[in-house]
């Protein structure tokens, strides 16, 4: 994967699980970038990626915000659940988990 997609998928993460508000600026592109430990481009490369996927909005000089849309990232989360939903069954069932066996594993996982 390319640095740039795993620095937009980290930094997506952190938007998602709630660690910048809705509408909050974001840290300056070389903060996030001696955090990644990259490049200043690399950075404003990842941040264009999430501003394409809606995560992020650019204002100009102000530099890039969260979107202050919370239909948005409720929308994301549920992609990232449903893909990472989909991959788990996908493995139960390559190691020849039965649908009654997979439902009991799920059963006994305690909330």
């Amino acid at each position: 994967m390319y640095p740039y997609l795993q620095i937009a998928s980290v930094i997506r993460a952190t938007v998602l699980r709630g660690k910048y508000v809705l509408g909050q600026q974001m840290p300056p592109i070389r903060t996030l970038a001696e955090r990644e430990e990259c490049n200043p481009a690399t950075v404003q490369k990842a941040l264009k990626v999430l501003e394409k996927q809606g995560v992020i909005v650019s204002r100009g000089s102000k530099g890039y915000f969260v979107t202050e849309s919370e239909k948005k990232i409720i929308e994301l989360r549920n992609q990232n659940f449903n893909r990472l939903t989909k991959i788990l069954f996908e493995k139960l069932y390559a190691l020849g988990f039965s649908d009654s066996e997979i439902i009991k594993l799920f059963d006994r996982i305690e909330t």
